[in-house]
């Protein structure tokens, strides 16, 4: 179970962890505007250039509104966890709403500035940022860090291809922004799950940071891609210290 990413619902990985195991969920699930990927999207970046990537066979899932999983998840944090939910604007009230009805509280706005933004609607600004609902379960959660941070995140997109590879997820988000959220809101030995692993950037950074990770995804293909990533991580983990 621990260390693995399982081909199955969110509901269905949270349903079979231990109520209060988990101290950490970042996770960037559907967002619900009704995204369907045939994913040849350009990418353009400040500089203007542009980047085209494509998503493997096998992804059909539709991007709907679904915030059923959320009661779980609140009934499987620690009371001292906290949860971490990518969203975009247009929604992030939905979520906000969902996610107070099942328990946690969301007590900010991350704003991520991806330093890039997506072709879009060529007649207006490009989008730059997205947002992240930090939530609590309760006071009992502590932020680690040595001083105040501010809540807008600048981690270039960029570093999907730059730094770890494109793993040839459509919504692929940086190790280095869920690398934020691990080491802010856990500790070393601590349960960081994602019930959405999409990639698997989320768990990367959890593995990275010596915590114990596991996750999920609706999709075959992306479950497959990212156990592959975790055991190439162990792997080179290995080597690094033989």
């Amino acid at each position: 179970m621990i260390g693995k990413v399982h081909h199955c619902s969110a509901i269905e990985l949270l349903s079979s962890l231990e109520d209060g195991s988990i101290t950490l969920i970042p996770t960037d699930p559907f967002y619900g505007i009704g995204y369907e990927s045939g994913w040849g999207t350009q990418i353009e970046t400040i500089s203007g250039s542009r980047q085209e990537r494509k998503t493997p066979a096998g992804f059909n899932h539709p991007d709907v509104f679904d915030p059923s999983w959320l009661p779980l998840a609140a009934q499987k944090l620690r009371d001292d966890g906290a949860m971490y939910v990518c969203t975009r604007w247009d929604v992030a009230h939905l979520w906000h709403a969902a996610i107070e009805a099942a328990g946690l509280k969301v007590v900010q706005r991350i704003v991520w500035d991806k330093c890039l933004w997506g072709a879009g609607d060529l007649d207006y600004y490009g989008s730059q940022t997205e947002d992240i609902l930090f939530c609590i379960k309760s006071r009992a959660h502590k932020l680690r860090w040595d001083k105040r941070e501010g809540n807008v995140w600048k981690v270039g997109k960029g570093q999907v291809t730059g730094l770890d590879g494109h793993r040839g997820h459509p919504t692929q988000k940086p190790v280095a922004l869920f690398s934020r959220m691990v080491m802010r809101s856990s500790s070393p030995g601590d349960l960081v799950v994602d019930p959405f692993v999409g990639s698997g950037s989320s768990l990367v950074a959890g593995q990275r940071l010596k915590r114990l990770v596991c996750g999920c995804d609706i999709e075959k293909v992306f479950a497959d891609s990212a156990n592959e990533w975790l055991e190439e991580e162990s792997l080179s983990t290995a080597l690094l210290f033989d």
